[in-house]
């Protein structure tokens, strides 16, 4: 039984589905399977995959097209080994991305998966920026409330954690972020700080339709999160809590208007956690008071920045300055 099941769903990724693969195969860790689904692609994916002759590659192909949610649980369902790896199949895994995974649940028993920072690339492979992402549980936790923190090609886990917490059907978007949430409260979690994935940036053209779907979905997260605050949010709650999380907000609303909002609802979310301490105090704090700086950096509200919706304790502070000196590195 290999130590590490690689999973990656296929469907029509001839153009980058190579070096997707090739980047698994010369891993420095050799002790994996590489499990690949082909959700009944109608490109030249399947001549790319077939052209392989490696014994650690496990291939299977859907009768129909089943979608992403349907695929991942099948890839899950096949796999053998005590660690899941996820990549997308335009993705790109670095060398030393499954060694420095495995060696760190082998020696954190107590974790249940770990992510890992990664780098920006365009369509065409260029570097764009880098991907510093939330590390440590607590920040992990706290930061989940507002939005992901993960990057879907980045993470391992402990294979039962995966079998024992599938995705739900209820969510075809905003699926990991679902998960992701859901196991953060349930497991410790964490971001390995190491730039050890290449995730490739496409233009959006998305629908309408579809942009909504993952707004309500997003919001049902947010929800339920929230409740866990003792918060039952209002559905005006609710959209000033998205505009936070994905640095949307109306073009018509003023910047004092703006603030004025977040404010209220940033100090409501401070008191609820005073008092059912959800999440470590000072933590969440200090996200917060990260999050309002993002938030007027976003609007060019640089004279807001000090001008904190909570008032900060000297531990929060230290944690609001790594929250920031980690975003630089």
């Amino acid at each position: 039984m290999p130590k590490v099941s690689v999973l990656i769903p296929v469907y029509n990724a001839e153009k980058y589905l190579r070096e997707a693969i090739d980047s698994i195969l010369e891993q420095s860790f050799s002790d994996f399977e590489l499990i690949i689904v082909n959700d009944f692609s109608t490109d030249g994916s399947e001549d790319i995959i077939l052209s392989y002759d490696d014994k650690r590659i496990r291939y299977y192909k859907n009768e129909e097209n089943i979608g992403i949610l349907k695929t991942r649980r099948r890839l899950i369902e096949s796999s053998t080994g005590k660690y899941i790896a996820y990549l997308d199949n335009d993705d790109l895994a670095l060398p030393e991305r499954l060694y420095t995974q495995v060696h760190f649940l082998d020696n954190n028993p107590d974790y249940a998966l770990c992510g890992t920072w990664g780098t920006l690339i365009d369509a065409n492979g260029n570097y764009l920026k880098k991907m510093n992402l939330t590390v440590k549980y607590e920040e992990i936790k706290c930061a989940l409330l507002f939005a992901n923190c993960f990057i879907q090609s980045s993470m391992m886990f402990r294979q039962e954690i995966l079998v024992d917490n599938p995705y739900d059907i209820n969510f075809p978007l905003a699926k990991d972020y679902n998960l992701w949430s859901l196991l953060a409260l349930r497991y410790k979690v964490c971001n390995i700080p190491a730039h050890l994935i290449k995730y490739r940036w496409h233009q959006s053209n998305e629908s309408k339709k579809k942009e909504d779907l993952m707004t309500s979905l997003t919001k049902k997260v947010y929800k339920r999160q929230l409740l866990g605050l003792g918060i039952d949010a209002t559905e005006e709650e609710l959209e000033i809590h998205n505009k936070i999380a994905s640095n949307r907000n109306p073009e018509k609303m003023s910047d004092k208007e703006y603030f004025c909002q977040l404010r209220t609802w940033m100090k409501k979310l401070a008191e609820a956690n005073k008092k059912t301490e959800t999440y470590n105090k000072d933590m969440f704090l200090a996200t917060i008071c990260f999050r309002w700086i993002f938030a007027c950096k976003e609007r060019h509200a640089y004279p807001q920045i000090l001008k904190l919706p909570v008032a900060p304790t000297i531990d929060s502070l230290k944690n609001l300055l790594k929250l920031l000196y980690d975003r630089t590195k």
